[in-house]
């Protein structure tokens, strides 16, 4: 629990100073004064403590409903809210990237609108109020759109894994995976259900949940992942630690997974027998497990130990970057998640600052990696240019 508030103190104070920023941009470009602008103030101040306040209603609230609408309204308004300071961000930088060349950002306005016959717009304050109103309209826009893509747009991705010398009978294995599902606060039963019922018109030989299941403690969630215990593959279906899970009480969860059916994976691993080939799938605890349960320190060693002379090794990780460790290990596949592939503007271009492997199929050394996208979302109920996914990966013969 004390994570949990360290988490979200500091979480709080990160989009605070955001908000403060993008409302006094805002506020400066609509020319606000009076009752309007204390009006305007006060719409910030409850914008901003609707985060930490739904967090503790997911955590504490007896009423599910009454915590499911209020995240719903506090999330959207986090996402378009981001976006807007994104996008103020950006005309701030354009506006002193044009102070240093000598045109003030109103004047190539001017200059724009005159090309498209707008002769007339010559009042500068008509200009900055009417930047201020599109931009405004612009995170509107976005954050409709990607509330429709999170919500309507969960895609299967088929992805052929090419590997030389492949054993004969591991020609053809099929994998499905799903990662950062986040049930909690808006991700509910239904979500899982449709994500279950996907997966099982695969038909795949195994089924990995590769972190981040869960968003909340288990007392006020586990129904919503009960679908899990409806999951058919041929060899069984495994399941590893997210960061999100340890802040959410990882020991209780673990417990409701195993009790589903799941096989989790604590940096330990499954030999399985397929025709006269061997396959290891293998788990680790997310890479900075142990900075909160020493006993989970993520070690893909003791995850391969037994598993050495299989002939195709897959190890199931988290966080990508764990790669590093899994390569000197042995490993021949990674299967991780975590980026989200950035979920929506402007995280999809920034993330590459933060994650070498965002998304898709990669090849590190002598090993493949495959980051997933997410198959719900964290946070914000948006998708914008990072489509969620649930992951058919075949293993083909290069």
């Amino acid at each position: 629990m004390i994570h949990f508030f360290k988490f979200l103190f500091v979480f709080t104070l990160i989009i605070g100073t955001a908000y403060v920023y993008t409302g006094v941009r805002i506020a400066n470009g609509l020319m606000l004064s009076g009752l309007s602008l204390y009006g305007f103030w006060i719409l910030i101040a409850i914008l901003i403590l609707m985060i930490p306040i739904s967090y503790f209603f997911s955590h504490f609230s007896p009423k599910e409903l009454t915590q499911t609408i209020f995240s719903y309204f506090a999330f959207t308004g986090f996402g378009f809210f981001s976006i807007l300071f994104s996008l103020v961000l950006f005309k701030d930088i354009a506006d002193f990237a044009f102070g240093l060349l000598g045109v003030g950002a109103v004047d190539f306005f001017q200059f724009f609108a005159s090309g498209f016959g707008f002769s007339n717009l010559q009042d500068a304050n008509f200009i900055h109020v009417s930047i201020t109103i599109a931009t405004v309209g612009i995170a509107f826009l976005l954050t409709f759109y990607g509330f429709y893509q999170s919500h309507q747009k969960l895609k299967t991705i088929k992805v052929r894994i090419p590997i030389k010398n492949l054993h004969p009978d591991l020609i053809g294995f099929k994998i499905v995976q799903i990662s950062d599902v986040h049930v909690g606060p808006t991700i509910k039963l239904k979500f899982l259900e449709r994500v279950v019922h996907r997966i099982n018109h695969l038909n795949p030989d195994v089924i990995v949940i590769t972190g981040d299941l869960v968003d909340g403690p288990a007392h006020k969630y586990k129904q919503h992942i009960a679908p899990l215990k409806d999951l058919k593959s041929k060899m069984g279906s495994f399941y590893i630690t997210g960061n999100h899970e340890y802040y959410s009480g990882v020991i209780a969860w673990i417990k409701e997974v195993e009790r589903l059916g799941v096989s989790v994976l604590l940096n330990g691993n499954q030999v399985l027998k397929v025709n006269g080939a061997t396959i290891t799938i293998a788990g680790v605890t997310d890479l900075h497990a142990g900075s909160i349960m020493a006993s989970h320190a993520t070690d893909p060693f003791l995850a391969m130990k037994g598993g050495e002379a299989s002939d195709y090794k897959i190890l199931l990780a988290h966080q990508p970057n764990s790669i590093y460790q899994a390569r000197e290990a042995g490993f021949d596949l990674q299967l991780s998640g975590h980026t989200h592939g950035g979920q929506y503007f402007p995280g999809n271009l920034f993330i590459y600052l933060a994650q070498r492997f965002v998304a898709g199929l990669h090849k590190y050394k002598n090993m493949m990696l495959y980051v997933s996208r997410g198959t719900g979302y964290w946070g914000p109920p948006l998708r914008i240019g990072a489509p969620s996914e649930i992951t058919f990966l075949e293993l083909v013969s290069a």
